[in-house]
């Protein structure tokens, strides 16, 4: 028996998509109110950056990348959980990651804290901010990482998640020369307690892609009500308590010999705002 497994890991948000790289995070457990919220986020990976995009902070007299919350509703950092990297003077952020990397490895596990305004329909959110400061609470001091997909809290703190604890696909019995292109299929159901526009993407941690054997010899790209590529993502209108069902696909991608024998993978379902 082969078989193919996806986790929907978490529900997250963001105020922007990326124009080519893109950093992902979500909030796995949220407890507490919308106003004084406890926080369990993973930082899960930051895709290869292009040469040419410039550092946001480039010119700044000090600046740091700290693993911080979206604190307001036009997006500035609350207190910083965690600061990773002083990147004062690096031009591109293809440098910045490269600093990033020199200190951490994703993905990133951590927990923190939000006590302040309730973010209603623009959601509360953990991921990588560019700032002037590494401690503290200075709102004023710098936003989220450009092409950051940065996680809303679940409910009972957030408005939307997936109802389902994971979503499976099962190949079931298959030969190596039906390996590629096949295609299985699944679907999911997004819930809000209030109306909500939402993004749902779906993505795997080889950029974006599913790796099914650790020889890289076998992955699933995902795509999402049948052509939609995952890590574009599909928008819906949830109403206020009630639920919308998505499909979602994959399809095979082969790299040389496949192996006999069973195959699996994880990714992720993530929701942002559009």
């Amino acid at each position: 028996m082969k078989w193919l497994s996806y986790l929907s890991l978490a529900c997250i948000a963001t105020a922007s998509l990326p124009a080519s790289a893109a950093i992902f995070s979500y909030i796995t457990e949220a407890t507490g109110t919308p106003s004084n919220a406890q926080y369990a986020y993973v930082i899960e990976r930051w895709d290869e950056e292009n040469d040419g995009t410039p550092s946001p902070c480039y010119g700044w007299s000090r600046c740091f990348i700290n693993i911080n919350h979206k604190h307001t509703a036009t997006g500035n950092p609350g207190s910083v959980a965690r600061s990773l990297v002083e990147v004062t003077g690096l031009r591109t952020m293809k440098e910045v990651r490269a600093a990033v990397l020199r200190v951490t490895n994703f993905p990133i596990n951590g927990r923190t804290n939000h006590v302040g305004e309730s973010l209603a329909k623009n959601q509360e959110c953990v991921g990588l901010f560019y700032q002037s400061v590494s401690s503290g609470l200075v709102e004023s001091s710098g936003r989220l990482l450009p092409g950051s997909l940065c996680g809303i809290a679940p409910p009972p703190v957030g408005a939307c998640k997936i109802s389902e604890a994971s979503v499976d696909i099962n190949y079931g019995d298959i030969d190596e020369v039906s390996l590629p292109n096949a295609t299985e299929s699944s679907s999911f159901t997004v819930t809000c307690n209030i109306q909500m526009d939402v993004l749902v993407i779906a993505s795997g941690m080889d950029n974006g892609k599913v790796r099914l054997r650790d020889d890289g010899s076998l992955k699933a790209n995902l795509f999402l009500n049948n052509t939609v590529p995952g890590q574009t993502g599909v928008s819906v209108r949830v109403p206020a308590g009630g639920g919308v069902k998505v499909g979602i696909t994959s399809k095979l991608e082969t790299n040389g010999r496949v192996k006999a024998g069973p195959f699996q993978g994880a990714g992720s379902l993530i929701l942002t705002v559009p």
